[in-house]
């Protein structure tokens, strides 16, 4: 009797930690991109560092979008006091995910400037497959 509840015991355990071993950690945070600041500013974001970490633009076509905008800032097309207060919008409808918020408010304001704001879909970068 004794020696079948040591082979349960055995088996239990064993199972347990199989078990254990097989099941992969859940991911705890979401994986982005690397957020450095640029050397040559000292202590302050640019304005494209700023955009990318606080509306967290994590794909290539958010950050190319967010290039093209901070370019038609520095062509003066676009004011940059209106880019960050549609940036803190964003922030305020949506903390966790503000960029589709943001993409659609800048839209909307662009055009009061006469700039048309492309879709970040067509930012996508065609990769070849040779």
């Amino acid at each position: 009797m004794l020696r079948h509840s040591w082979i349960k015991l055995a088996i239990f355990i064993g199972l347990f930690s199989g078990i254990q071993f097989a099941v992969p950690p859940s991911a705890s945070a979401q994986i982005t991109a690397p957020r450095t600041l640029s050397a040559s500013s000292g202590r302050l974001a640019t304005l494209e560092e700023q955009l990318t970490n606080r509306l967290r633009a994590t794909s290539e076509d958010q950050r190319a979008y967010l290039r093209f905008l901070v370019l038609q800032v520095k062509e003066e097309k676009l004011d940059t006091r209106l880019v960050v207060a549609v940036e803190r919008y964003a922030i305020r409808r949506r903390p966790d995910f503000p960029f589709p918020f943001f993409e659609r408010a800048m839209k909307v304001q662009a055009l009061k400037y006469g700039v048309v704001m492309p879709p970040v879909k067509s930012f996508a970068s065609t990769i070849s497959l040779d």
